[in-house]
């Protein structure tokens, strides 16, 4: 699985913050998924975390990069 999630100016104080993800993951049956998402944090308080949590199992084996920050 690997994917990306943009959010839109998180350190607002002003506006909701907006994202947009695409992930693409392999499954053992030879194929393969792209999702896209988009939404918004309704919040106009910066947003200063971020948690990452599997639906089941866990991360242990994963890589998590950030990118763009100011």
């Amino acid at each position: 699985m690997n994917g990306e999630l943009k959010i839109f100016s998180p350190s607002s104080g002003t506006f909701v913050k907006h994202f947009i993800s695409t992930v693409q993951s392999n499954y053992d049956t030879n194929w393969s998924m792209n999702s896209y998402m988009a939404g918004y944090f309704n919040t106009t308080t910066a947003l200063t975390r971020a948690q990452f949590k599997m639906s089941s199992g866990n991360i242990d084996s994963g890589i998590i990069k950030l990118y763009g920050i100011k």
